[in-house]
């Protein structure tokens, strides 16, 4: 009996030493390469949550609540994008290795599905219920290695070509409604010139052609726009509403008038949360009312303003740019960093990692878009008196 338990201790000795083994290797691996072999487990978790997905729209085809509908087609919009862009893993018996990025983007959006799914079935029951908000987005976009894999650009371009296919019927059907569709049909053109143009350029990359990484970069920013249109659109075409404010109305001008933060009446409605924070914190709230106030009267609204305040609305919701800070000087807006490969605010090209602000003028006088590296933190708030 004690001979039988020492060669059991010694099987398992050697079991775990083969599979500390096989997991330094694989590390190794993807610090060499840049690639990681997805394990087979969470493989088949991915499948169960695709099955998981698929019995929530069966379930819920019934439901009367657009909101509902909506949720599980952000849920079916993930799972689709999620299994296209990981598909060289997920082919055949045996795992494949894909980049670290194509990995670690696909189980974002699988993460993001169970508290979808339960939304769904919250907002089946009670109106209103969910605890997220819609519409869902595509969230923050992962940072990968410059120029972009061929592999994970090819994971995109099949994202991308799945969601098309997914939404054609339903949009053509969209359009023999008059205008009550209109966002999601106007957006539905702009992601699919978006694929387009991007196909083109992983079409040349695929034909052997030396290319920049910039321009590995921009195939990567139209598919990620693309992408982040199409999950707008699977929900705006069951609940329209979602979608109001999406797209700009013709003016008297004929110039595109986008509502947005400008046209609310609150002194704060460009302030940071961040900085409303520390004013409160610092004991500056009256003098800040009083300059705020002041700032609004005095402001003279011009196209620069306007087409700033509803880019930035749309980049944040593509996951392209996050708030980073906000600026020292009235009214303290927010500055943001850009995590998309790289974006275009007012005709500047503002690449990954850099910041950016649009500092208001004082006075009503005109205001002046910054962007750097990074910028220096300042030692105070500056108010008018100052």
């Amino acid at each position: 009996m004690k001979h039988d338990d020492t060669r059991c201790v010694q099987f398992i000795t050697i079991r775990l030493l083969g599979e500390w083994r096989m997991g330094l290797m694989d590390w190794i691996r993807e610090g060499i390469t840049g690639q990681k072999v997805c394990p087979i487990e969470h493989l088949e978790a991915y499948k169960r949550l695709g099955e998981q997905v698929y019995s929530l729209h069966v379930e819920l085809a019934d439901s009367p609540s657009p909101r509902a509908q909506a949720f599980v087609q952000a849920a079916r919009s993930l799972q689709t994008m999620a299994d296209a862009l990981i598909g060289d893993a997920l082919d055949g018996d045996k795992p494949k290795p894909v980049p670290v990025i194509t990995h670690d983007q696909a189980d974002a959006w699988y993460g993001a599905l169970p508290d979808i799914m339960v939304a769904a079935r919250q907002e089946t029951a009670f109106a209103n219920a969910a605890r997220i908000a819609l519409p869902v987005t595509l969230g923050e976009q992962l940072e990968g290695p410059q120029p972009c894999p061929e592999q994970h650009l090819a994971g995109l371009r099949r994202a991308a070509g799945d969601m098309e296919e997914l939404l054609k019927l339903d949009i053509e059907l969209a359009r023999s409604e008059g205008e009550t569709y209109k966002e999601a049909i106007l957006l539905y053109e702009e992601a699919r010139t978006r694929r387009q143009a991007a196909d083109s350029i992983v079409g040349t990359i695929s034909d052997g052609r030396r290319v920049s990484a910039e321009t590995h970069e921009e195939a990567e920013a139209q598919y990620w726009i693309a992408l982040s249109n199409f999950i707008l659109i699977a929900q705006g075409l069951k609940e329209p509403g979602l979608l109001k404010g999406t797209i700009g109305s013709a003016n008297r001008s004929g110039a595109a008038f986008k509502r947005c933060k400008l046209d609310s009446r609150d002194i704060w409605k460009v302030t940071s949360e961040l900085a409303i924070r520390d004013i409160n914190r610092s004991g500056e709230r009256e003098q800040a009312i009083e300059d705020l106030t002041e700032h609004w009267e005095l402001f003279v609204e011009t196209r620069v303003e306007r087409e700033y305040e509803t880019t930035v609305e749309e980049l944040l919701a593509q996951g392209m740019i996050r708030e980073d800070s906000y600026w020292y000087c009235c009214p303290f807006p927010s500055v943001y960093r850009v995590t998309a490969p790289y974006v275009n605010v007012l005709g500047n090209h503002v690449p990954r990692g850099h910041v950016f602000v649009f500092e208001y003028g004082d006075d009503g006088e005109p205001g002046r878009f910054i962007t750097q590296a990074s910028f220096q933190a300042a030692d105070s708030r500056k108010y008018c008196e100052d």
